[in-house]
């Protein structure tokens, strides 16, 4: 009698841990123990467990905190320009050399460029520091790094980036990157301040100058000769800037011609223009500026935005 009563229990023992694996592997997201994101791929986290990736929302298998969503490099969200309040301008080569307004095409060249960052020591041998998000798609192992630590500051350290985490930090928008120190200070202790450089060849750029670029509230804009002298606003998407130049990712080509100066004045004339401009429901033509009354012995001057003596010319 003893011996089925143990047997029963054992049965149900067995009953009851398969029972749990089942509902464990049906109520956890399935996993991926690869850290590496293919390009425009959503997946989901843990914050504490970052090999711990999954196709769907869940809770991690290790620590059971519910996971993260992430979005690969591809897919991060970039600020438009705003350029519907911005009306093209008309100037004549006299008027843009009066107000020191260039022409420069846009053409591609080298850059090089140099992204600063701070971390401290893991051991004597491997470092890890933080790089901006926006800074990511320049970062990639095997890349060479220089710096100094704080306490063996007259001693040069160099490495190699080893790795790049996949996380963005949501507070500081940086990533985590860990690198193998090739060169440097024997000894170190465990968390000593690190700070350095990633010097970076782009070749084949397209480039165009920092005077060229006017940073808005949402994006960055550059103002685009559209004929002789007609010059319109287009929005650009910037990356690294080297030596008076940026690195452009997007908005305009090579050939295209763009002013380069002070751009501001360039830009106060296009959003008059544009707020002078009457709407349909006033009885005005759409997209035909409204020209503003003037004294009789006097005329409404377009590029300079006022009332000028005498009578227009036609």
């Amino acid at each position: 009698m003893k011996a089925k009563w143990i047997v029963a229990v054992f049965v149900i023992a067995i009953i009851g841990f398969l029972g749990a694996r089942y509902f464990a592997n049906n109520s956890t997201p399935k996993v991926k123990s690869s850290v590496a994101v293919s390009e425009g791929q959503t997946h989901w986290t843990c914050p504490m467990h970052p090999q711990i990736q999954a196709e769907h929302s869940g809770e991690c298998p290790i620590c059971h905190m519910k996971l993260i969503q992430v979005k690969a490099a591809g897919q991060a969200e970039k600020a438009v320009v705003q350029t519907e309040n911005r009306a093209p301008v008309q100037a004549t080569n006299d008027q843009l050399n009066l107000i020191g307004i260039q022409r420069f095409e846009v053409e591609k060249m080298d850059l090089k460029v140099r992204i600063p960052f701070s971390g401290r020591f893991m051991s004597s041998s491997s470092v890890v520091f933080q790089i901006y998000e926006s800074d990511l798609r320049y970062i990639r192992p095997g890349l060479s790094f220089k710096g100094e630590s704080s306490f063996f500051s007259e001693e040069e350290v160099l490495g190699v980036i080893s790795s790049v985490d996949s996380i963005v930090d949501p507070t500081s928008r940086t990533v985590r990157v860990v690198g193998s120190v090739r060169k440097g200070p024997k000894g170190i202790a465990s968390e000593t301040g690190f700070r350095g450089e990633i010097e970076l060849n782009l070749k084949d750029r397209v480039a165009i100058p920092e005077s060229s670029v006017l940073h808005t509230g949402n994006g960055d804009l550059v103002y685009l000769f559209t004929d002789e002298s007609k010059l319109t606003a287009k929005a650009v998407n910037l990356g690294l800037k080297s030596e008076g130049f940026y690195d452009v990712l997007a908005g305009v080509k090579p050939g295209q011609v763009i002013s380069s100066g002070p751009n501001f004045l360039i830009d106060s004339e296009s959003k008059i223009r544009a707020a002078s401009l009457q709407p349909e429901d006033q009885g005005g033509a759409p997209g035909k500026p409204a020209t503003p009354s003037c004294p009789s012995d006097q005329h409404w001057d377009i590029p300079m935005s006022m009332c000028m003596p005498g009578k227009a010319k036609q």
